[in-house]
């Protein structure tokens, strides 16, 4: 169990989860274990997911890791179990910023991904993608915590009214919009909304999807 935060100290809880397989006792479905854990897990709470084998439900454990800013990893039946779990404890054992923060002061992001910035590990790197609206000389902030004391690292950027030299940007932020929304579709069931904003993308993008060739 997890102490109340009061006898925490300022300290965040880690939980490790391994699993060998799919959910097959008790509650079954992704959305409601999504749910449940959603409801008992403190707010801040990092779950790591380390599944082993071949029949472990990945979007599961990686939407478990991602809701709680932490990260999942994974071991094939034929890979050495003690190498990969080393390998996933150093990753972790090093935070470098945590209770990470992005804001743009001068325009106005959205549709950001992943949408909660997880922590930042030694030998890591955040890549976020998103939108924005706005356009000219911008401060960009990227806060957390180093332990536990408050940083921000700001930088003076000129975001273009429209960006024509990086072309495959958009490219790569409607792959991760799209992987949301496929996943969403897994969990809560197709709908019209849904199904037509991905053959929009795949469509405009040229990204291949279950909906599209």
């Amino acid at each position: 169990s997890i102490p109340p935060e009061a006898e925490r100290r300022g300290r965040s809880p880690f939980v490790i989860f391994m699993t060998d397989g799919l959910p097959t006792v008790g509650v079954t479905q992704a959305e409601q274990i999504l749910g449940n854990a959603g409801k008992a897990a403190p707010k801040d709470l990092r779950l790591f997911a380390f599944g082993v084998g071949a029949d472990v439900n990945t979007l599961l454990l990686d939407r478990l890791a991602l809701d709680n800013r932490g990260a999942a990893d994974y071991v094939d039946p034929n890979e050495d179990l003690e190498t990969k779990i080393g390998a996933f404890y150093a990753k972790i054992a090093d935070p470098v910023l945590s209770n990470v923060r992005l804001a743009v002061n001068g325009a106005t992001l959205e549709q950001l991904y992943p949408n909660r910035i997880p922590d930042l590990f030694a030998g890591g790197q955040l890549l976020v993608l998103g939108r924005y609206r706005g356009h000219g000389k911008v401060r960009v902030s990227l806060s957390g915590e180093v332990n536990g004391k408050p940083q921000k690292f700001e930088y003076d950027l000129n975001l273009p009214e429209r960006e024509l030299d990086h072309d495959f940007i958009p490219r790569l932020w409607a792959g991760r919009r799209i992987g949301f929304l496929m996943e969403e579709i897994r969990l809560k069931g197709e709908s019209k909304e849904l199904k037509d904003e991905v053959i929009r993308l795949s469509k405009e993008h040229g990204i291949v999807t279950p909906y599209t060739s």
